[in-house]
């Protein structure tokens, strides 16, 4: 048993040392490794305090302000330059929070609100890279980048990182600047050398100038007079409305204005209101001018033609660079302006020129087309009194000749009567020409009716529309339409437009008249089955001496004067009318449609007036038992006017006797002492106004009815008379009834 317990000992002694033994090496080993890994640590340490310091010595190396956060807005990281970008303090940046910073921050720049959304839309999108470019209040301008963070795969936050850009942003903007101006400079150097027009150069200075200075508002006085000229300044304007410039404070009057203008050098004020010299054309207390500058425009003669004015609402702000750019376009303005305004007198030259050239041809034009009228118009007018005087002439060879046949007389005597009526009215109708031409044509108006003027017209016209064979018709409406109308004007010119549808109208024709009445007016239209108005005459048909063309069908439309349409136009608007003439588009012929305005009250009649023509005075006969002879003296330098209408009297049992000059009537008057003078005005010796007052100075009794016989019968004529002393004006040729009329009467 000792055996055993001894072996087992030992056994166990044995084991156990064994196991100290490993122990121990195990013990040693693991101090090895031990030590080891504490070296290692204390390297690893070591070069990690090593990497943060670079990492933090990089960061304050930056010229960049870098901020670290993380999801949650907590500040993880900074540099000091992120610290005194925006001036905050050691004690905001110890709270870690970034929404403190913001608030700070956000202060500083132009847009608060949208400085704020936009961080905060950046954390709640997360893009990977953002960029902003942030505007401070005291002109900095800031570049702001952020980028997410990723580690092992993990979002664990975000760097903002801010960058200065305010003298990078000046550069460029200089850069800019100097671009622009050398810009305009080239465009405004290109204007003025190749633009001609003043006012478009002007604009042109004006508006590179302004921006070029870094004006507000600029304006350029200018003189487009030539040289010596004294016309007043224009202007043009740039950075305001034109309406708003009086009122802009930039001087446009006063001392300031008149200074520039008279020549002297530049004026350059950075504080205008500070000026004695200013006028201020702003409100009171409200001069949105204050830095000025101006500087006068110069002609190649040295001839000050204008000035360039500048302001700006804030002082001090033009400087040596303004003034020398300004100035060189003044210059470069005055030789171009002087330039296009020798162009524009060139041009107006030569505008002038061709427009005298061209009145020389119009007018020579007119000259031939008025010789070409005139000779066809005296041509006509020396056909139209030929044809009644060959009838007249044959007249007078049958009375010379003598004869029995009282058929033969009477004959002969309606030829001479309708030939001196036709005589007359041509005479008549050139005086109407005349009153015409000089505006002398007179109406004497009063209440009529329609119906009155268009009968009168029609029994006129009747004869030539019975020896042309003519079908004519008249339709009128039932009610009486008044008018305020000349009677006798009006039915001459109803009378002309039935007589020249007659003309124009082919034997056996139609020509009808019809009237229309409106609220407004009445429409007379005249239309025939004629050949109508050729349309290269339908512009001119109513000018004068203008005729319609003859066809072989109406050979009778030769003749005339070409006047009567002229006159009708004439008399249908001086009644506040209107006339227009068109062929019929129902057929051959033409239609010429007069309009006129009626009385306000067309059932009222007017005085005097029927429904029917006017009746006709028959001449005052006196029966032969109370027929009282006369003593009549006729004057007149045409003995044989004289001798006829002396036997015209004679015939009718008066005692006459003749004169033929003033001075032989007054004598005449004296010695036989008549009842009746008549008188010529254009007499030899002493005219008919002058023999008239010397007779009258006669003081003979009873005085003598005094009548002006005479070729001239116009209204002044008829007022002359009448201060002469005239008690009659009678117009060659007189008619024979009125002429009985006047010596038969009871006076």
């Amino acid at each position: 048993m000792m055996q055993a317990s001894d072996d087992e000992d030992r056994l166990l002694r044995s084991v156990a040392l064994q196991n100290a033994q490993s122990i121990l090496r195990a013990r040693q080993q693991a101090e090895g490794v031990l030590v080891a890994a504490r070296d290692g640590l204390e390297q690893k340490t070591t070069a990690l305090a090593l990497s943060l310091s670079m990492v933090r010595a990089t960061l304050e190396a930056s010229r960049d302000g870098i901020l670290v956060t993380d999801d949650n807005a907590h500040v993880t990281g900074f540099n000091q330059q992120y610290v005194r970008m925006w001036g905050l303090s050691d004690e905001l940046m110890a709270f870690r929070d970034h929404e403190r910073l913001l608030a700070v921050a956000s202060q500083q720049v132009e847009d608060a609100p949208h400085y704020l959304d936009r961080v905060h839309e950046i954390y709640r999108n997360s893009p990977a890279e953002s960029f902003d470019l942030l505007r401070l209040r005291d002109g900095r301008v800031y570049e702001r980048s952020s980028k997410i963070q990723i580690v092992e795969g993990q979002h664990v936050g975000r760097v903002w990182v801010f960058r200065d850009i305010t003298e990078q942003r000046r550069s460029e903007d200089a850069l800019r600047k100097k671009a622009r101006v050398l810009e305009l400079l080239n465009k405004t150097g290109t204007i003025l050398t190749a633009k001609l027009d003043v006012r478009m150069l002007a604009q042109a200075v004006i508006d590179a100038a302004t921006e070029i200075s870094g004006a507000t508002v600029g304006a350029f006085f200018y003189n487009t007079a030539a040289q010596g000229g004294h016309s007043p300044f224009l202007r043009t304007v740039a950075g305001i409305a034109e309406q708003d410039f009086d009122s802009s404070g930039l001087p446009h009057a006063g001392a300031l204005f008149d200074l520039t203008l008279s020549g002297a050098p530049l004026v350059h004020l950075d504080d205008l209101s500070k000026d004695a010299r200013y006028e201020a054309t702003a409100p009171p207390g409200d001069v949105p001018i204050r830095s000025y500058l101006a500087v006068p425009v110069a002609s190649g003669s040295a001839e000050v033609i204008g000035g360039l004015f500048f302001g700006h609402p804030d002082a001090g702000v033009f400087d040596d660079r303004a003034e020398r750019l300004v100035t060189g376009i003044a210059a470069q303005a005055g030789v171009s302006i002087d330039n296009a305004r020798l162009y524009e007198v060139a041009r107006q030259a030569a505008q002038e020129r061709e427009k005298l050239l061209d009145n020389e041809r119009a007018a020579r034009s007119e000259a031939e087309q008025m010789s070409q009228m005139k000779d066809e118009f005296l041509a006509m007018l020396a056909h139209e009194l030929r044809n009644p005087l060959a009838p007249l002439r044959a007249s007078a060879e049958i009375l010379r000749l003598g004869t029995d046949d009282p058929a033969v007389l009477e004959r002969t005597r309606a030829i001479m009567e309708r030939q001196i009526a036709h005589l007359t009215r041509l005479v008549d109708d050139l005086l109407d020409v005349s009153r015409i031409s000089r505006g002398k044509l007179e109406l004497r108006l009063e209440p009529i009716r329609l119906a009155d003027a268009i009968t009168s017209a029609a029994e006129t016209s009747r004869p030539v529309l019975l020896e042309r064979q003519h079908v004519f018709t008249v339709t009128m409406p039932d009610q009486p339409i008044a008018l305020t109308a000349d009677l006798v004007r009006l039915s001459q010119a109803f009378t002309n437009l039935l007589n020249n549808a007659a003309k124009y109208t082919p034997e056996g024709g139609s020509v009808a008249l019809r009237v229309a009445a409106d609220p407004h007016g009445v429409t007379i239209s005249i239309e025939d089955n004629g050949i109508g108005v050729p349309e290269h005459l339908s512009a001119r048909i109513f000018d004068m001496f203008v005729q319609g063309e003859p066809s072989p069908v109406t050979p009778q439309a030769q003749g005339g004067l070409g006047i009567g349409l002229t006159l009708v136009r004439k008399i249908v608007e001086m009644h506040g009318g209107s006339i227009r003439a068109e062929s019929r588009s129902d057929g051959p012929g033409s239609r010429f449609i007069v309009w006129l305005p009626v009385m306000a009250d067309t059932a009222a009649t007017p005085a005097g007036a029927g429904t029917g023509a006017a009746p006709v005075q028959a001449p005052v006969r006196h029966p032969a038992g109370v027929f009282e002879p006369r003593r009549i003296l006729v004057t007149d330098d045409n003995v044989d006017a004289a001798v006829t209408l002396a036997s015209l009297l004679g015939m009718l049992g008066h005692e006459v006797r003749t004169a033929h000059d003033g001075a032989e009537a007054i004598e005449a008057a004296a010695a036989f002492r008549p009842d009746i003078i008549f008188l010529d005005i254009g007499m030899p010796r002493m005219d008919g106004y002058e023999a008239c007052r010397r007779i009258r100075g006669l003081g003979q009794t009873p005085a003598p009815i005094i009548v002006a016989l005479t070729g001239w019968g116009q209204a002044e004529d008829k007022r002359k008379a009448q201060e002469a002393g005239f008690d009659h004006h009678f117009t060659k040729p007189v008619d024979p009834a009125r002429l009985e009329e006047l010596v038969g009467s009871n006076f």
